[in-house]
């Protein structure tokens, strides 16, 4: 899988759940890649693993949307 077919997945499954109403909780590093925490407005909550740099970029802009008053 090229870098870009990676990060394209990747992106894909946080817009997924971002398009269902989860917000970021946290972020953990780790020597693989960063873990993402997210949480449902109704309780369930989610993790996914991102590697790719890009895609670690976008979470972060994301998070600072999420973060800034409306």
């Amino acid at each position: 899988m090229s870098a870009y077919e990676q990060y394209a997945e990747e992106k894909g499954k946080i817009d997924s759940y971002m398009k269902q109403q989860y917000v970021i909780t946290g972020v953990r590093e780790g020597l693989s890649g960063d873990w993402l925490e997210l949480k449902h407005p109704g309780g369930d909550e989610a993790s996914l693993l991102i590697e790719t740099a890009d895609a670690r970029k976008y979470f972060v802009n994301l998070l600072l949307k999420q973060s800034l008053p409306p």
